[in-house]
């Protein structure tokens, strides 16, 4: 039997799929990449924005009305299976990926499965990898905050943190074959081990301790109000080699008044004094961070706030999202902001971000930086890389010297051009 496996959404649904595929695979179906030549489709839904939502529900129309088995996954069954009864009665799996093949094997008995609200460890797991340099280790589920706004933390529900042994035991076996570059990845990284006593920091310092060789990890997203009890250990063990120097901590608001609506937990100080600190022991540490503009009770002054905190951090990247309601959420019932403010506020945002991730990618010119290829772009005939500070390097092969590149490569280039998502280098 054939099973086509179509992912939406973030690292770990990207995981979940690969996850499935494994599982999948193992009990002896094969994992197709043309739908045309599937017997069952696994749609992997996604509910963090409106915008995904709509395009979601639009293609599972169109699956509802091929001549195949469909089940829907992911996050959409557990928070919204009234819109999916609406296009089609499908069978369903929720978020935990691990129960596909029972799942598969029922469907394939022409039973009608609701799988929903289960959880379970997702470490140690067979899978199907999308690049067989990256392992996109998946710590935890769920969170600790209670977001106004977030639709996910409904579908993912509270902290499961996953046992540190099996991680590492995962990350080293994936090392030994071959793997090099490793996404630990939840939905909170900032809490993982909260609900089992330990921290982030101490699962970074047992992987970089216990796993030898080269490779390198990239922490997830980690809310602030999370890591300041464990700030300064925190920053000590980003100084390994081993470690992405890279930090993603979304502050979604410049406006103490619009944090405490969203229910965030931490406020524009704590924010700041936690890039501080990081910026004072590794100064050149890419930032990433998440904005979301147009909050129901968002003024105008308010937004003067979060442009003017933008402009004061300088993030290398800033994540835009435009306030959209998500349904059984707190913000939901507020009252909206026109459409046209929200636009004009995007608007304003994005064009300011754009003119600061050039400004940050035009400060690597002429540095010299050692990357390790994780993609290749067939289109363009380009390789791609990350340097230690997770800087994505665009580098051509070069005909002259007939080298051949392979993913996996560990290469020393020299950065001859900047552009607003990725830098140009050339192997020295």
């Amino acid at each position: 039997m054939n099973i086509y496996i179509e992912t939406y959404g973030c690292a770990a649904n990207q995981s979940d799929s690969e996850i499935m595929a494994g599982l999948l695979s193992k009990a002896g179906f094969d994992i197709v990449h043309n739908i045309e030549l599937a017997d069952i489709i696994i749609i992997n839904t996604c509910v963090v924005k409106g915008t995904t939502e709509r395009k979601i529900l639009f293609r599972i129309k169109e699956l509802a009305e091929k001549n195949k088995k469909l089940i829907i996954a992911g996050c959409m069954p557990e928070t919204e299976l009234d819109k999916i009864r609406k296009i089609t009665d499908a069978s369903v799996i929720g978020t935990d990926s691990t129960k596909i093949l029972s799942v598969v094997r029922r469907v394939l008995n022409n039973e009608h499965v609701i799988e929903i609200g289960t959880k379970s460890e997702k470490v140690c797991l067979p899978k199907i990898m999308a690049n067989p340099v990256r392992d996109i280790v998946q710590i935890s589920e769920g969170c600790l905050s209670l977001c106004s706004f977030c639709l996910t933390r409904m579908a993912r529900k509270n902290l499961f943190s996953y046992s540190p042994e099996k991680i590492l035991r995962e990350i080293n076996e994936a090392h030994s074959s071959g793997v090099k570059e490793f996404w630990l990845t939840s939905q909170d990284c900032g809490c993982y081990g909260f609900d089992i006593g330990t921290t982030i920091t101490n699962l970074l310092k047992k992987i970089t301790t216990e796993v030898r060789g080269k490779y390198r990890i990239r922490v997830g997203m980690m809310n602030p109000q999370h890591i300041l009890n464990q700030l300064n250990e925190l920053v000590e063990i980003y100084k390994d080699a081993h470690i992405f120097k890279f930090l993603h901590i979304p502050v979604q608001s410049g406006s103490d008044s619009i944090l405490k609506d969203m229910k965030r937990g931490y406020s524009v100080n704590d924010f700041l004094h936690t890039i501080k600190r990081f910026r004072q022991k590794i100064p050149d540490i890419t930032l990433w961070t998440d904005v979301i503009v147009g909050y129901p009770t968002e003024t105008d002054d308010d937004f003067s706030k979060t442009a003017s905190l933008i402009k004061k951090i300088m993030p290398d990247y800033t994540n835009i999202s435009r306030f959209t309601p998500r349904p059984h959420t707190k913000a939901a019932g507020l009252k909206q902001l026109p459409s046209e403010t929200k636009k004009q506020r995007s608007r304003a945002m994005t064009e300011l971000v754009n003119k600061i991730c050039l400004n940050q990618n035009r400060k690597w010119v002429g540095k010299e930086c050692e990357i390790l290829i994780d993609e290749y772009n067939r289109h363009h005939r380009t390789w791609i890389g990350r340097t230690a500070f997770y800087k994505q390097v665009v580098v051509k092969a070069n005909e002259k010297s007939n080298r051949k590149f392979h993913l996996g490569d560990w290469l020393n280039v020299k950065i001859t051009d900047a552009a607003q998502t990725h830098l140009v280098g050339e192997v020295i």
